[in-house]
């Protein structure tokens, strides 16, 4: 596994990514119908748009690439590893940025807008490298903290983030997706 700044052309690894997660990790969280509509090609202007705003330290996005063992390359079985991504494919992203919110000085708490990882590299320390990835550049870009929202339903994501000492503040906030509305609740944690 490595882990470097995104550029544009990981836009569609990272849809991909981003679709297959939502479809597994919201089983039963968001409506089934919505989740089945999903499909990389249609969020692909949205992640070059967000690709394209870049502004290291303080606002991109990180990848997280899948490369196997040299040795098992060079024996030829790479594409036999235990369910794993393909070698040097985008496995998960974290997208980060100042905070979005009012209620935040945006120069001093930075934001985890988005984490995600392939189904097929869940529980193998990606997540964790990711993130701690990700509070590294925040830290980096000046922030003293950082939040993040998470889907108020979502054990799996809440535990995770709990486990490497983020915690509910408080605020929670709908978010509406037209057909649907669920609750969001804001993690924090101090980078210094």
């Amino acid at each position: 596994m490595e882990i470097r700044r995104a550029q544009r052309a990981d836009a569609l690894a990272i849809a991909t990514v981003h679709v297959r997660s939502w479809q597994a990790a919201y089983r039963g969280l968001l409506l089934q119908s919505y989740l089945d509509d999903l499909e990389p090609r249609r969020r692909l202007a949205q992640w070059e748009t967000v690709l394209d705003a870049t502004d290291w330290p303080s606002t991109g996005t990180l990848v997280l690439v899948d490369v196997p063992d040299a040795s098992l390359i060079a024996t030829g079985l790479d594409s036999e590893i235990d369910g794993a991504s393909p070698p040097g494919v985008v496995a998960g992203f974290a997208s980060i940025s100042p905070s979005r919110d009012d209620d935040r000085d945006p120069t001093s708490v930075g934001e985890l807008q988005t984490l995600y990882l392939d189904p097929r590299s869940w529980r193998r320390g990606g997540g964790s490298a990711l993130l701690a990835a990700a509070q590294e550049e925040l830290g980096r870009a000046g922030f003293r903290s950082a939040s993040a929202w998470v889907l108020e339903t979502n054990a799996r994501a809440r535990h995770f983030y709990e486990g490497h000492g983020w915690r509910v503040d408080g605020a929670t906030k709908p978010h509406d997706w037209g057909s649907f509305v669920v609750t969001d609740v804001r993690y924090q944690v101090r980078l210094t």
